[in-house]
C-alpha cells in the first residue's frame, strides 16, 4: 500500500473526505482485502478516539504530565515507521491514556474536596427544545430487515444528519444519502460495517448540502447501490 492511499484511507475512516475521494477509496476498497483489514484497525482507532470524555479537556493533576511526555516520546519513535496504522494507534492510544490520568485527577478532586456550605438546591434543568423544523423517525425494511432511526436537523441552507443503524451485514461499504424534493442526492457520510456494528448496530453523524425543507428522505445504501432501508419524510 503507497504512502498516498494510507493518507486516504485514514482520512477516510474519520470522515473527512470529499465525494471523489470516497468513491475512489470505495471502489479500492472492493478489490483489495489488504485495505479492507488495515480500515477495520483504523476503525478501532476511531472508537478510542470518540471514547475519550469531555473531562479529559479539563486541567489534570501533575501526573499528567509525565503522561504527556511519554506519549510524546512514542509518537516520535512511531513516526519514523512506515505504517500509518502504527502511528494513530500511537495517537489514540496516548489521548486515551492523558483522558485516564485527566479524569481520575478530576474525580479525586472530587472526592477529597470539602463539603460546600448547605445551599438551596438549584432551580429545575430543563432540556432544550429540538431546532425548528427538525425531521425525525424510524422505520425498518420489510425485505432487508434494516432498521434506521434519524433525523434530519436544519441549518443554513444544510442539514445535520443524525442516523442509528441496524441489521446491516458485516463488511458492507454504506453510505448515508439524503435525498432532495427535486431527486438530488448527497452524500452525507460512509462507513465500513464492521463486526461489533453488523452485531449492535451502527451510529454516524453527517451533513448534506440539502434546503432542510425539500429533504424528502434518508436512506442507507451499499456503494453497489443496493438501498437497505429508506426513510421518508
Amino acid at each position: 500500500m503507497s504512502e498516498h492511499e494510507q493518507r486516504l484511507l485514514g482520512a477516510y475512516a474519520l470522515g473527512t473526505v470529499d465525494p471523489d475521494e470516497r468513491r475512489e477509496i470505495e471502489a479500492h476498497l472492493a478489490d483489495c482485502a489488504e485495505c479492507r483489514a488495515e480500515l477495520d484497525e483504523l476503525e478501532e482507532v476511531k472508537v478510542m478516539l470518540d471514547a475519550v470524555p469531555p473531562e479529559a479537556m479539563l486541567e489534570g493533576p501533575p501526573g499528567a504530565d509525565h503522561v504527556l511526555d511519554a506519549t510524546l516520546a512514542k509518537m516520535r519513535v512511531a513516526e519514523r515507521s512506515d505504517s500509518l496504522r502504527r502511528r494513530l494507534f500511537t495517537l489514540a492510544a496516548g489521548v486515551v491514556a492523558i483522558a485516564a490520568v485527566a479524569v481520575g485527577g478530576v474525580l479525586a478532586g472530587r472526592a477529597t474536596a470539602p463539603a460546600p456550605d448547605a445551599l438551596p438546591p438549584p432551580p429545575g434543568v430543563t432540556v432544550p427544545p429540538p431546532v425548528e423544523g427538525t425531521k425525525s423517525g424510524t422505520t425498518v425494511d420489510a425485505d432487508t430487515g434494516a432498521r434506521l432511526t434519524a433525523s434530519v436537523i436544519p441549518a443554513d441552507g444544510w442539514v445535520r444528519v443524525t442516523t442509528a443503524v441496524n441489521g446491516i451485514p458485516e463488511g458492507e461499504l454504506c453510505r448515508i444519502e439524503v435525498l432532495g424534493a427535486d431527486g438530488t442526492v448527497e452524500v452525507a457520510g460512509s462507513w465500513r460495517v464492521s463486526a461489533k456494528g453488523a452485531a449492535d448496530g451502527t451510529t454516524l453523524d453527517g451533513a448534506a448540502i440539502v434546503p432542510p425543507d425539500e429533504v424528502s428522505a434518508v436512506r442507507i445504501v451499499n456503494t453497489a447501490g443496493k438501498v437497505f432501508v429508506s426513510l421518508a419524510f
